[in-house]
């Protein structure tokens, strides 16, 4: 009888070693990166040209400089297509794409006060595909919400999420595994 764990190593391994094809509509993981936030990411493919992608995020405003000791936190649906793909002869494409989506978490706004933020969201970027499964891609990632927090004398403040729009001019570089 078969167990469990090799059949499981198999399924894995064939997965591995397919041929990636049309990368971009492919599952993919991977990270993103910004002056501000790191993100770990799960793409699937809902159509030909539209994916949903899904993200864990962790907001590092002011935590490299040393002004805040721990980072805030959020998570991000957003809902892309290609709207224009270049193939090259060596197989390698790079894709443009753009979307919509949803953001929330507790992360600190410019005022220096950690609280709950609710974000619309959207993402513009390109992403360069190699003959390999794996891509890199470069974007930008505006976030136009609110920002509920607690004062010093413990009365409840709504504030627009200003570092959501402040950080949008930051670019994001990714990298993504398809599979």
């Amino acid at each position: 009888m078969v167990r469990p764990s090799r059949l499981a190593f198999v399924a894995v391994s064939i997965l591995l070693m397919t041929d990636a094809g049309v990368v971009a509509q492919n599952r993919s993981v991977g990270g993103n990166f910004a002056y501000n936030e790191f993100s770990a990411m799960l793409r699937m493919p809902l159509e030909e040209k539209q994916s949903v992608r899904i993200s864990a995020n962790l907001d590092m405003t002011n935590v490299i400089s040393g002004k805040n000791l721990y980072p805030g936190a959020s998570v991000e649906v957003l809902y892309l297509f290609s709207f224009a793909q270049k193939q090259f002869d060596s197989g390698e494409s790079m894709l443009f794409y753009a979307g919509p989506g949803i953001n929330a978490g507790y992360v600190r706004n410019f005022d220096g006060r950690y609280g709950v933020m609710a974000a619309l969201s959207g993402h513009i970027g390109f992403e360069y595909v190699f003959n390999v499964p794996v891509s890199l891609s470069l974007s930008l990632e505006p976030a136009l919400g609110i920002h509920v927090n607690r004062d010093r004398f413990g009365y409840v403040n709504t504030d627009l999420y200003r570092a959501g729009l402040a950080h949008s001019l930051l670019p994001h570089v990714g990298i993504m595994y398809h599979f």
